[in-house]
């Protein structure tokens, strides 16, 4: 095609991407752009990519996920069966049982960045939305706390990169970023703890897969990588949605048991990611287009899960909504591997700020939001009454 059928990055898309995708979904749900390629709105379009790793992998040259001495970002840019083994291994450590084991310390850390926040309110993001998630995800991988603004620098330095399609940026942040990861392996070598890189490092001696310097780089890179952003996200969304909608607060103060459901709807209607890339393996067609072989394709998770030929009144967020088969942690061999740690930072973040307040609402006009690939409020400047 000779000219674009749309453009993900012209100002009105990027202003209100909800309102753009939900457009693009009913007037042009397989649309071509020079950026990203084919985009894909609809969710049976999206759910017959993701569960077709034969004809779309996930392997994507410009991602923001830069090889490790010509590994792949281990196990999001496998496919199977390849992926397999890595995954199942991974899962392992993402099981329900060290959700539990872990559920006190992250409550604890989410209380004491509840501490100083409730006694000043002001901005959520800088300072609970943000630290919170990646605070949280050092401890259950046993990563120093302190290193947290660093990760969070390395990872934002290879999103933006990867946005600009600008290699060199993308390739300085990821080597600083694995020489960092490289003193850890080293240094569990000769002094093993209980954390994620000693259990790799015991893990490539017991398990039938090549687990070598650079693969536990990948994995672990991706882990401190992918581990924190969307949640940051989904968190300030949660936040945001509640701040502007009191009798939902009110709802769920009541009733605490409902907050897991109530994090599903808000992150269904309004999502923290926007898109993920796929790459065309071999000739197919979907939704009545032809795509070749070497085709990049964006699956436009967020434009999905307001489909209202699968979400009845859609565009309502419903926070009881069931079933909820949404897009938010895809669907597939790809899977969100964090998604029980999210979940479980995300319940426990909202219970000690709804138990902990009596309301709390949005300072001023909604704030602006991350864009593409992303999607969040990069400022939330609330006004908190703390509970007696």
């Amino acid at each position: 095609m000779t000219a674009p059928d749309w453009d993900p990055l012209a100002p009105e898309v990027l202003d209100d991407q909800q309102r753009a995708h939900d457009d693009m979904r009913s007037r042009c749900p397989v649309a071509w752009s020079e950026f990203l390629g084919w985009s894909l709105f609809r969710y049976a379009d999206i759910l017959e990519v993701v569960r077709d790793p034969e004809t779309f992998g996930n392997r994507v040259s410009g991602a923001p996920a830069v090889p490790v001495a010509d590994v792949p970002s281990i196990p999001l840019q496998l496919d199977p069966p390849e992926h397999t083994p890595f995954k199942r291994l991974l899962m392992t450590y993402f099981s329900s049982a060290r959700m539990a084991e872990f559920e006190p310390r992250s409550r604890a850390l989410a209380d004491a960045l509840l501490d100083g926040y409730l006694a000043s309110s002001g901005d959520a993001v800088s300072a609970f939305t943000e630290p919170y998630p990646v605070q949280s995800l050092c401890a259950f991988l046993g990563w120093p706390a302190q290193d947290w603004r660093q990760l969070k620098t390395w990872s934002s330095a290879i999103e933006r990169a990867a946005l600009r399609r600008d290699p060199e940026a993308g390739r300085q942040a990821t080597e600083a970023f694995h020489a960092y990861i490289q003193r850890f392996i080293d240094a569990r070598r000769d002094e093993p703890r209980d954390d994620v890189t000693t259990w790799l490092l015991e893990s490539e001696r017991e398990e039938a897969i090549a687990l070598d310097d650079p693969r536990k780089i990948s994995i672990l890179r991706l882990l401190l990588h992918a581990g924190h952003g969307t949640t940051t996200s989904s968190l300030g969304l949660c936040m945001l949605y509640l701040a502007l909608h009191p009798d939902a607060q009110a709802q769920l103060r009541a009733y605490p048991a409902g907050i897991p459901a109530a994090v599903e709807e808000i992150l269904r209607h309004d999502g923290p990611l926007m898109s993920m890339p796929r790459v065309v393996r071999r000739d197919c067609a979907v939704g009545g287009r032809a795509l070749q072989a070497g085709d990049r394709v964006a699956l436009m998770f967020a434009a999905a899960d307001r489909d209202s030929e699968v979400f009845p009144d859609a565009e309502r967020c419903e926070l009881g909504r069931s079933p909820n088969r949404h897009l938010v942690f895809g669907n597939g061999a790809h899977f969100c591997l964090g998604a029980r740690l999210a979940r479980l930072e995300l319940k426990v973040a909202l219970e000690q700020l709804l138990a902990r307040t009596t309301s709390f609402q949005l300072i001023g006009e909604p704030p602006r939001r991350y864009r593409w690939p992303g999607n969040g409020p990069r400022s939330l400047p609330l006004a908190m009454e703390p509970a007696p």
